[in-house]
């Protein structure tokens, strides 16, 4: 279990720091593009030697084109943004933002109960992503108060990909999904990664190429396999421990590899960012098991359909 936990944890910690490498060069479009692309390629080759059927139906291609926008094509793309402004490890540490953003959105969409917990959670989450983000601060500009906002953006993103695959893509396996996420992204942003390249782009060098390719095999193909394992084998709740994981890495990597500088503003906000993130967890699956136990005591009729939980890991940076 802790190896594949690990490892899953430092491929994606690594990543945020292949975005920045890899936006030295290339366009936002361009990288975002670039990782689905490889990603995809993984993905589909390992559907294919498992012999696992890929849909081809109108209806499904079209869910495939929304997840793939709105947990690939913009996340990605407001992440390798971001990554011009900020550093690897700050841009981490407000992308594990994600779970208070799913947790939020699940009730207009799922229907989730809002419990008082998960509302303090949230409030507690906003209050640790002004503290890392330096809200207030008079060492923070403008244009880094902006580009914070990039992986904030990007995790209310993620949240909104697992409310719609909840409701959309439940009878697909997760690594189908998944590979139609990252085709139906690589569909949407190669017009724009083109476009982009052609007119503000710059030859890449071999160490950004190299952050490319690490970062779609990676990060867009193995990890979502990993991740995907990982949950079938142990859970989701053994799974979303990598949340509280990857911004330390993140920030470990930034520091030791591009003399990132860790501040202590950082710390305290990713403190308790990571904090509130726990007790929204705890405070839906709490709910969510009462709920299941005062479905089988109610009476011996048979229960009402659940719209159970997207068998998901935690998202990927």
């Amino acid at each position: 279990m802790v190896p594949r936990l690990l490892a899953l944890s430092f491929i994606w910690g690594w990543s945020f720091l292949f975005i920045r490498v890899a936006g030295e060069a290339l366009t936002p479009t361009a990288v975002a593009g670039g990782r689905t692309l490889l990603g995809a390629v993984v993905l589909l080759a390992f559907l294919r030697i498992r012999g696992i059927p890929f849909p081809h139906d109108r209806k499904m291609l079209g869910r495939f084109l929304v997840i793939g926008a709105v947990g690939s094509a913009i996340p990605f793309t407001l992440l390798a943004w971001g990554g011009q402004y900020i550093d690897s490890g700050l841009s981490a540490v407000l992308n594990a933002s994600t779970p208070l953003f799913t947790a939020g959105l699940a009730v207009p969409l799922l229907g989730e109960r809002l419990r008082l917990r998960v509302v303090l959670g949230l409030l507690i989450g906003l209050a640790g992503v002004a503290v890392v983000a330096g809200v207030g601060g008079a060492d923070v500009s403008g244009a880094d108060a902006l580009a914070a906002l990039a992986p904030v953006a990007a995790g209310a993103c993620y949240g909104l990909t697992f409310c719609y695959a909840a409701r959309h893509l439940l009878d697909l396996p997760p690594v189908v999904a998944g590979a139609g996420q990252v085709l139906g992204a690589t569909v949407l942003l190669a017009p724009a990664a083109i476009v982009t390249t052609i007119d503000h782009g710059e030859m890449p060098s071999a160490r950004q190429v190299g952050a490319l390719v690490l970062l779609g095999v990676l990060g867009s193909g193995v990890a979502y396999v990993l991740s995907f394992r990982i949950v079938a084998d142990m859970g989701p709740t053994v799974a979303s421990l990598v949340t509280y994981i990857i911004p330390v890495v993140a920030l470990g990597v930034g520091a030791l590899v591009v003399d990132e500088s860790i501040t202590l503003r950082t710390v305290i906000g990713g403190a308790i960012i990571v904090g509130s993130v726990a007790l929204v967890t705890r405070a839906r699956r709490a709910g969510a098991a009462k709920a299941l136990q005062s479905e089988s005591a109610a009476d011996s009729l048979p229960a009402p359909d659940i719209a159970p939980a997207p068998q998901v890991g935690p998202s990927p940076p």
